[in-house]
């Protein structure tokens, strides 16, 4: 029961960390000359970076097999994620770039994990 409570804790973590930082780079994009051009490499990397932190909040809560609790906070997110916006557009087309983001977001978040373990560990 421990583990499920830091895992949704970690998806509440690093949606709360997303919503934030996409919110200052909207600022960004509205207050000063940045093109709009950024907007999917920003959003990538806010999403890796969050999940990451997910990854990281796993495996320093749980201590060991931070890779593998990484990789479920991870894909947690990315599931919700493409359920989220299945709600909001109805039309979720998969294509071959999605699949290596999806991938990425993934293994970032079992990145996360092996520092989380590491840093817990020192």
């Amino acid at each position: 029961m421990k583990k499920a409570t830091y895992l949704l804790k970690a998806l509440g973590y690093s949606y709360l960390i997303t919503i934030i930082f996409v919110l200052i780079y909207n600022l960004v994009l509205t207050y000063t000359s940045v093109s709009a051009s950024t907007i999917p490499l920003m959003t990538s990397i806010i999403v890796t970076l969050s999940i990451a932190c997910a990854g990281f909040y796993m495996g320093y809560k749980n201590g060991s097999n931070g890779f593998l609790y990484g990789i479920l906070a991870g894909a947690l997110y990315v599931l919700f994620m493409i359920i989220m916006y299945f709600l909001a557009k109805e039309d979720l087309k998969f294509e071959m770039n999605m699949l290596y983001k999806m991938l990425l977001n993934i293994l970032s978040g079992g990145i996360g994990g092996i520092i989380g373990v590491n840093m817990k560990k020192n």
